[in-house]
């Protein structure tokens, strides 16, 4: 009856979906209040904005892309095929959860070679990609190997970090939404509308 009942807990949506706010919630309280305000007024000085990730972390930058451009940034995807040149008083914001990803390294190596400025959103700090950062922002949720789950998550591999990245990033538009009193009416004339 007691294995019964624990089986119904692994099958409840509250109990999952409590599981993963709570572990979000976790990472979040581990972020630096001043990277957030250093991040917040970069963007604010860009002339251009461009976003670079792989895989699920790629997906979370194009969101963020989506949401800046809603709010009446200049910002691109790159690879994108109308993605412009990069350029100095531009910023390249490169998010990987191990920091180590070949392509989103060797972009930002670019980036920064052009004097663009290069933000890093990672879970490791001390990695490669952060060798081409002027300002790194740590999503503090590591995972312990490829392979082995940490004590942080029930979540598969990088689940996490990608999550939390697409809060924080949520939390960094609402942000720029008040400071800059962007009206719903204004952020929804730039919508995409052919769909």
């Amino acid at each position: 009856m007691n294995n019964m009942k624990s089986k119904n807990n692994e099958l409840s949506i509250k109990s999952t979906t409590k599981t993963i706010i709570n572990e979000i919630d976790y990472v979040l309280d581990g972020i630096k209040e001043e990277e957030f305000e250093k991040f917040v007024k970069a963007i604010n000085s860009s002339k251009n904005i461009f976003v670079t990730g792989q895989g699920r972390s790629g997906l979370v930058a194009r969101t963020f892309a989506m949401r800046l451009t809603h709010i009446g940034f200049s910002c691109h995807v790159v690879g994108d095929t109308t993605t412009p040149n990069i350029d100095k008083g531009d910023m390249l914001i490169a998010c990987s959860s191990s920091g180590t990803t070949s392509i989103t390294c060797h972009i930002a190596g670019l980036a920064k070679r052009l004097n663009a400025q290069v933000v890093v959103i990672t879970a490791h700090p001390d990695s490669e990609l952060s060798n081409y950062a002027g300002l790194t922002i740590e999503i503090p949720a590591r995972e312990t190997d490829q392979v082995i789950q940490s004590q942080l998550t029930a979540q598969f591999r990088s689940t996490l970090f990608e999550q939390a990245c697409l809060v924080y990033l949520d939390a960094v538009i609402l942000t720029l939404v008040r400071l800059l009193n962007r009206e719903e009416m204004e952020m929804t004339k730039r919508h995409a509308n052919l769909e």
